[in-house]
């Protein structure tokens, strides 16, 4: 008995990175944030510190090769030099670990915002067809392409949330602030 109601459940398989890649909105997501990703190099100047930085290792780098650490040492400019070009890949370091993490987190916030996208386009999808489960792509051991409705779900997510201006009457909109108190302290 349960064979048969097991031969009867139609299950379907969506690729979420697929449709976060291929859609209209994933790939508007993406651009914002290689955009926003390309002005903070600008604004935190990275650029031209890892230029000032090669420049400077490339012009010390004939001077120091063949010099022992306790020579660089006694050797006051050099000294001066090497620990300003330190400092400097140090800052480029830092600045870039922290772009690298600000670009992570709006990753991260980019997937959650787009799930509130994702799951009524494959709610819709999965009525459309009759299924009676949807799987996540990489949740599936073995699928046929046949079950795969990745490229309807995207024609789904394109038609209904093509920007990201479509996207923002799904999100939960952020609480009113409290109330001001009483004047008078409210005793």
């Amino acid at each position: 008995m349960a064979g048969a109601a097991m031969a009867q459940t139609k299950v379907y398989i969506v690729n979420e990175s697929r449709v976060m890649v291929e859609s209209k909105l994933g790939k508007a997501m993406n651009q914002q944030l290689t955009a926003d990703a390309q002005q903070a190099v600008e604004q935190l100047g990275l650029k031209t510190l890892k230029t000032e930085a090669d420049t400077e290792r490339a012009a010390l780098q004939p001077q120091i090769q063949s010099l022992t650490p306790e020579a660089i040492q006694a050797n006051a400019t050099l000294k001066t030099r090497v620990e300003n070009l330190n400092k400097k890949y140090n800052e480029l370091v830092q600045k870039s670990s922290a772009l690298d993490q600000g670009v992570e987190q709006q990753r991260t916030a980019n997937a959650v915002r787009f799930n509130y996208a994702l799951v009524p386009a494959i709610d819709a999808v999965a009525k459309q067809v009759g299924a009676d489960v949807v799987l996540s792509y990489g949740s599936a051991l073995y699928n046929k392409d046949s079950v795969d409705i990745s490229a309807q779900v995207i024609a789904r997510l394109d038609a209904t949330v093509p920007t990201l201006e479509a996207l923002k009457p799904l999100l939960p909109q952020r609480p009113a602030a409290p109330a001001a108190p009483p004047a008078g302290g409210g005793q």
